[in-house]
């Protein structure tokens, strides 16, 4: 029940986000942002309230050690 209060507490950029990882599974900072949208510190204010919920893990991306990928690891309910 507090992970689902905390949740509806999120802005609505960070349920953006957290919708379009669901339905994505695993996506970089930049794709975030190009699919969004939205403004780079905008997306990167979402991932960090995800992440500080523990919705989404980041990533290594595989081929570019710089760039992180991110993937949605638990629902808030």
């Amino acid at each position: 029940m507090f992970a689902q209060r905390s949740f509806l507490a999120l802005p609505p950029s960070a349920k953006f986000l957290y919708v379009l990882l669901k339905n994505r599974r695993r996506m970089s900072r930049q794709d975030l942002i190009s699919n969004t949208f939205l403004p780079p510190r905008t997306v990167n204010y979402g991932l960090s309230r995800l992440k500080d919920l523990g919705l989404i893990r980041e990533h290594e991306h595989g081929k570019d050690k710089r760039r992180a990928v991110y993937e949605l690891i638990s629902a808030p309910m």
